[in-house]
């Protein structure tokens, strides 16, 4: 048994290795390796598909110069005198949390955000292995290394993965469920078997990982949770065993976000919005995504509305061949060996309870197939409630994640029955090549897509880059915008602040209501009209007329001078330049 179990403890590590391998060799394909470049930041100032990236990244540069504080995720560079917290910025708290550690080693110039997608990455091939070898049976070592890379590389070609890979950071992080996935199906067998089921901690770790990653991974992940402590009390009959298993991912939730900042502040967490930004029912099948990507060349892109372009939840042919084919298999399988089809819902039932439950959150009480709706009304206050998850359409990953894993278990059961041991070994993975032969096939044209857009040159001039704000930071405290800003030059204005170690009252989260921030807009507005500034301060504005009243007020003033930047309007006292 000793000897089993540590044999078997090598296979997984084994077939992890090799799917976390097959991950990043994707990421290499997809992107190559000017992300890695961590002093270069140019292809982030680009934007990538939309700007949202400039905020993760703005999140980033100002933490990493603010005090250290509880909770760890304060901020009280950004949206000064106000602070905030970064898990309002995007900006993946407990990643940054561990560079900020590091910032006395680290360059001036400093960017992650490669190397996590590129882990990311990794991790997804790494669980997709494990997902993809961990039932059917006993197998030749050579088939388990087959099917973990074939696994992993199904997993890591996921168009939801890629879609999100640099358009929004933290949501590429769907390894966490990925993973709180396999650890419950490994939990309910170990039950089931009667063994020792040794993964109990993990239940606690990983939605205090989550809630540290973005928020948006802790429904699914707690729902994991919520089903390994169900497991417990319908195997084992512990009822208050189960409910401490579930009691534990609800602490080790809580310590996170009140240890980031993410609970406790006073900022609310809800949101307008359950029912706009949600998942249009033929996302599976409809290739169509933010950034006009070309994602399948078999299927047209559906209709849908506007603002479901979030709710991106297209499979890939060769998953949806294999999805379908498994059902197929299944209705085949229920008309012949009923008994076979009781055992498996009595063994799956909860989890396909917990699909059918994020499928309709996901779809949310607007319902929608491409411009066809139905409304079914909800009291307000649940729709407040819904809100705090109002991108509804993510909580679709982990039902994904179920059919491609039905998927690769179907096929592994169906060649089971073949005769010969070679046959029922090479079998499914010759049919998961070609599965993962048609998904490339299918999506390649988007990777291409993505490979060119991060392969743009470099913006010239941006606040956060050009020569003429280099130097604003030297014997300055603080960058002020001194009134209405533009919101497309917000972000790359904070992440100027946040480049030259000035604090500023610019606020770019997305939660929060900064009242001394905003006052400070109108008081450095006030100042500078009344013909004074603060000597370690730099004022920005958008609006030429008010720089124009500026350079009339201070023309003459040999301490002060000016610069624009892309429509930014700077003044800045002259002993900051040398």
């Amino acid at each position: 048994m000793h000897f089993t179990y540590h044999n078997t403890i090598f296979k997984k590590t084994a077939a992890a290795l090799i799917g976390a391998a097959v991950g990043v060799a994707v990421f290499l394909w997809l992107f190559g390796t000017q992300t890695l470049h961590v002093t270069q930041d140019g292809w982030i100032l680009n934007g990538y598909v939309e700007t949202d990236i400039l905020q993760h990244y703005a999140g980033w540069v100002l933490f990493r110069n603010s005090h250290w504080s509880l909770p760890l995720g304060f901020c009280d560079l950004l949206a000064a005198p106000d602070g905030t917290f970064i898990s309002y910025t995007d900006s993946l708290p407990w990643v940054s949390i561990f560079f900020k550690l590091l910032r006395s080693v680290l360059p001036p110039t400093f960017q992650w955000f490669g190397w996590y997608v590129l882990f990311c990455f990794g991790m997804q091939g790494a669980a997709g292995a494990l997902l993809s070898t961990r039932s059917g049976g006993e197998i030749h070592w050579s088939a388990t290394v087959l099917l973990a890379a074939l696994g992993g590389l199904l997993f890591a070609c996921l168009p939801t993965l890629w879609e999100r890979a640099f358009r929004h950071v933290a949501l590429t992080s769907q390894y966490l469920i990925l993973f709180a996935l396999y650890f419950y199906l490994e939990y309910r067998s170990a039950l089931a078997a009667g063994r020792q089921a040794r993964w109990g901690w993990v239940f606690v770790f990983l939605p205090f990982v989550a809630v540290g990653i973005h928020p948006y991974f802790l429904p699914p992940v707690m729902l994991c949770t919520l089903l390994a402590g169900l497991e417990l009390w319908r195997q084992k009959h512990r009822p208050v065993a189960g409910m401490a298993l579930f009691g534990g991912g609800v602490l080790g939730a809580l310590a996170g976000a009140f240890l980031l900042g993410a609970l406790g502040t006073g900022v609310s967490a809800s949101r307008f919005g359950y029912g706009d930004i949600s998942m249009n029912l033929n996302a599976i099948f409809n290739p169509s995504s933010r950034g006009g990507f070309h994602w399948s060349r078999a299927l047209p892109v559906q209709q849908q509305f506007p603002d479901q372009y979030d709710g991106f939840n297209y499979l890939g042919l060769g998953v949806l061949l294999l999805v379908c084919a498994a059902l197929g298999y299944s209705v085949w399988q229920s008309i012949r060996s009923p008994i076979t089809v009781q055992h498996w819902w009595k063994r799956n039932g909860l989890l396909f309870g917990a699909c059918v439950f994020l499928s309709l959150f996901a779809v949310t009480n607007h319902i929608t197939l491409g411009q066809w709706s139905l409304e079914i009304p909800l009291p307000q206050v649940l729709t407040d409630l819904c809100g705090i998850f109002r991108s509804s359409g993510r909580m679709f990953y982990l039902v994904a994640v179920c059919m491609v894993v039905f998927g690769i278990n179907t096929l592994r059961c169906m060649c089971s029955k073949l005769s010969g041991r070679l046959l029922r070994d090479s079998m499914p993975c010759l049919l998961l090549t070609a599965v993962c032969a048609v998904q490339l096939w299918d999506i390649s044209p988007a990777a291409a897509e993505m490979r060119a857009l991060l392969e743009r040159p470099a913006p010239e001039h941006t606040a956060a880059s050009d020569y003429e704000t280099e130097q604003i930071g030297v014997g300055n405290t603080r960058l002020w915008a001194a009134g209405p800003l533009r919101e497309d030059r917000t972000r790359e204005l904070a992440i100027l602040a946040g480049k030259q170690g000035l604090a500023t009252n610019i606020s770019i989260a997305v939660s929060g209501e900064y009242p001394q921030a905003q006052a400070s807009i109108l008081q450095a507005d006030a100042q500078l009209e009344s013909g004074s500034y603060d000597s370690q301060t730099v004022y920005v504005t958008t609006e030429e007329s008010q720089y124009q009243q500026w350079q009339q007020i201070f023309g003459n003033d040999p301490n002060v001078g000016f610069c624009v930047v892309n429509s930014c309007y700077f003044m800045v006292p002259l002993h900051t330049i040398q």
